[in-house]
């Protein structure tokens, strides 16, 4: 269960390529907890998906993003603009750090709605 439209998304994106993910955990650098959104155990990456903007929100992802920076922790940052076309914007992000092969399938999905395409769109 996420909490938002724009974590369904990307849940749902992480989901259909069988990436292994946790949701919301907690961790800690240098004594401070960071509460992520998402944790990619078998590639150590974490995702964040800044989806406010309000002044707290702002100051709280500011210190947020300072300490995985401390931490030395890779991570992707998810913005509001990028759902347009989670399946092109995130795969980009991923393959930093995550080997294309392991991103290719064959299968192959709208990226308005996620919707799979047949062999006519490939």
């Amino acid at each position: 269960m996420v909490k938002s439209r724009g974590e369904l998304i990307i849940d749902n994106y992480l989901s259909r390529l069988k990436i292994k993910h946790l949701y919301e955990g907690t961790i800690y650098v240098e004594g401070k907890p960071i509460r992520y959104d998402w944790y990619l155990p078998n590639y150590d990456v974490y995702i964040e998906y800044w989806g406010y903007y309000g002044k707290e929100y702002q100051e709280r992802k500011h210190e947020k993003l300072e300490l995985y920076e401390q931490g030395n922790l890779k991570l992707i940052s998810v913005e509001n603009h990028m759902l347009h076309d989670i399946y092109t914007s995130l795969t980009e992000e991923l393959s930093i750090y995550v080997s294309l092969d392991a991103l290719t399938q064959k299968k192959r999905f709208c990226p308005s709605c996620g919707t799979t395409l047949d062999d006519r769109f490939t």
